[in-house]
């Protein structure tokens, strides 16, 4: 099977817009987009890389199985039945997941929330990387005001872990479930936003980092906080980058590309820190994941087309 293709790297001192631009155009125009796109009717036109991110994104609403605003679970699943082997492939090529972190150091562990068990696997997957030896001043764990519908309700009742209302309070469980946290220490509230703090403790062995929960206010009501909107509240409330920083973002696959994009266009440009964008590993995507249906896949083969796209032209301003 053809290796997937690289994510655009970040380092201190911001992007290479060269380097990442770069990237974009050659994954945009990849022989796995061509045939992808063109197994569904399309075509990813020659030109100019931004002429070629429109098109694509504007083809790309043939994947919207999410009719625009639903939750990832309300995704609809379409069968492709000989074809879903080879879509699935050219999927993997596109190379939307990531690996395992490259240091052992980060200034900033940042996990971003979703679904019930996808933070619990997330928080797990920190907490394990955590125990193994990676340090970080700051682990912050991001949600929002989202209610949880049924079915969440009832898997948190079957998980034990009592009434919780919102996605962040699944983030604060999780977090207090696998990093042993007593209730907070301070809680911070504002219009629409809500702020945990458990300060840096210095036990006999190793220090334990400084852990946030942050439930971040949409910046696009009446919607729900997106990845966006979680990540430019992490900046207003709980660390503001310096160019030094290296921040590490924790979620999984098939979200580590769009994540990683958006990461990059809304801190690694502007304030010119390190981005590094990790998924589970194999353990927790055991426990805690499911298997995505190919329609879910294409989905986010959209959001990265629209990502970076999103990123390409924050580069031309």
């Amino acid at each position: 099977m053809t290796e997937p293709l690289a994510l655009p790297p970040c380092e201190p001192g911001g992007p290479d817009p060269g380097a990442v631009t770069a990237s974009i155009a050659a994954w945009i125009t990849s022989a796995a987009m061509r045939d992808l796109v063109g197994h569904f009717g399309g075509e990813v036109p020659a030109g100019p890389v931004h002429a070629t991110l429109d098109q694509v994104a504007e083809f790309s609403k043939v994947w919207d199985f999410r009719a625009g605003t639903k939750e990832r679970f309300d995704t609809a699943r379409v069968g492709y039945g000989a074809d879903d082997a080879r879509i699935r492939a050219l999927i993997h090529t596109l190379g939307l997941g990531g690996t395992a972190p490259a240091r052992d150091r980060y200034d900033h562990v940042v996990i971003l929330g979703g679904g019930i068990r996808v933070t619990l696997g997330r928080a797990g997957y920190t907490a394990r990387l955590l125990e193994g030896g990676l340090s970080a001043g700051t682990v912050a764990g991001l949600g929002s005001l989202r209610h949880r519908d049924d079915r969440e309700h009832r898997e948190g009742i079957r998980l034990g872990l009592g009434a919780l209302e919102t996605e962040a309070d699944m983030m604060t469980a999780a977090l207090r479930r696998f990093l042993n946290l007593p209730e907070p220490v301070q809680t911070r509230t504002g219009d629409g936003w809500w702020h945990q703090i458990w300060p840096q403790s210095l036990p006999q062995s190793l220090p334990r980092p400084a852990v946030h929960v942050l439930a971040a206010a949409s910046t696009r009501p009446p919607l729900r906080a997106s990845t966006a909107c979680s990540l430019l509240g992490w900046v207003e409330h709980v660390h503001t980058p310096a160019p030094a920083d290296r921040i590490l973002l924790v979620t999984n696959d098939p979200y580590v590309r769009f994540q990683h994009c958006d990461a990059i266009r809304l801190l690694g440009q502007v304030y010119g820190c390190g981005i590094e964008t990790i998924g589970m590993d194999e353990l927790a995507t055991t426990e805690w994941g499911r298997p995505l249906a190919t329609t879910e896949l294409l989905q986010e083969v959209r959001s990265s087309i629209i990502a970076m796209r999103n990123l390409y032209q924050a580069f031309q301003k």
